[in-house]
């Protein structure tokens, strides 16, 4: 789990170089994290250790689902999902491409995302 690059230059083979923690799986890919910083604001990384990876990150109070953020094949970020209200859409999603947000996008979610986050909401 990092970002920017991290996982590929070799930064993240040991604990020392990660700078998040899951604190526990849903099923076999889902994986909700906290930064080990605990200073640190509510982000996810940019990339996964895992292709096809989905990491979920709550308020720090714990009263609901942050973000969830979707990765690719290639590891990097695809979409990522947000609960706070943005242009009005409320719950919405960015899309990704190439390790960064493409330019200010905001779209209402699918039918596939919004279940994806009810159940995780079920689920906490």
């Amino acid at each position: 789990m990092g970002g920017n690059g991290s996982y590929f230059s070799g930064i993240l083979s040991d604990e020392a170089g990660r700078k998040y923690r899951t604190l526990y799986s849903i099923g076999d890919n889902i994986k909700v994290l906290e930064r080990k910083n605990s200073k640190d604001g509510v982000k996810l990384p940019e990339e996964s250790r895992t292709p096809n990876r989905i990491y979920v990150a709550f308020y720090k109070d714990g009263h609901d689902v942050k973000e969830i953020a979707v990765y690719g094949n290639d590891c990097k970020k695809s979409y990522e999902i947000h609960t706070v209200d943005h242009h009005g859409l409320g719950e919405h999603y960015h899309v990704w491409r190439n390790g960064s947000p493409v330019g200010g996008e905001v779209h209402s979610l699918s039918t596939e995302m919004k279940t994806l986050l009810d159940n995780i909401r079920r689920l906490k």
